[in-house]
C-alpha cells in the first residue's frame, strides 16, 4: 500500500511550477488588486521554458527576465498577449525576476528558479 502512495508524486507532477505575479504599478486608486490583463505564468523545468496564458485582454506583454545574483537583464523579449512561450534554457542556474509589461502598461513580477 505505501508503493501506491510513493508513486502518485511522479504521475501528479508535469515539471511545471507557477510564478506569482504581483502587480507592481497598482495602487490605492481604486482599481481591482488584479487587472484583467494579468497574465498566469508557469515555469516549466522539464522544458526549460517560460508558460505565459495571457488574458486576452492585452494585445502583448514585454518582457524581462533579470538574474537575481548579478541584476543583469539576462533576456528581454516580446510576447503574445494570448499565449507564448519563452526559452531559458540558455540561463544559467539562479534565481531570476522575471517582469512583464502589457501593451496596457501594467507590471506585473515574479521570481522563479532555474535549476
Amino acid at each position: 500500500m505505501m508503493l501506491l502512495f510513493a508513486a502518485i508524486p511522479l504521475f501528479a507532477d508535469n515539471g511545471q511550477q507557477a510564478i506569482q505575479l504581483h502587480p507592481r504599478n497598482i495602487g490605492h486608486s481604486g482599481l481591482p488588486l488584479y487587472p484583467a490583463d494579468q497574465p498566469s505564468v508557469y515555469y516549466d523545468m522539464y522544458e526549460d521554458e517560460i508558460i505565459v496564458y495571457g488574458s486576452g485582454e492585452a494585445s502583448y506583454y514585454d518582457v524581462e527576465i533579470i538574474s537575481m545574483s548579478t541584476l543583469d537583464v539576462m533576456l528581454s523579449t516580446c510576447i503574445n498577449g494570448t499565449f507564448d512561450t519563452i526559452d531559458v534554457s540558455s540561463l544559467p542556474d539562479d534565481c531570476y525576476q522575471i517582469v512583464l509589461t502589457s501593451s496596457l502598461n501594467n507590471i506585473f513580477e515574479g521570481y522563479f528558479y532555474n535549476y
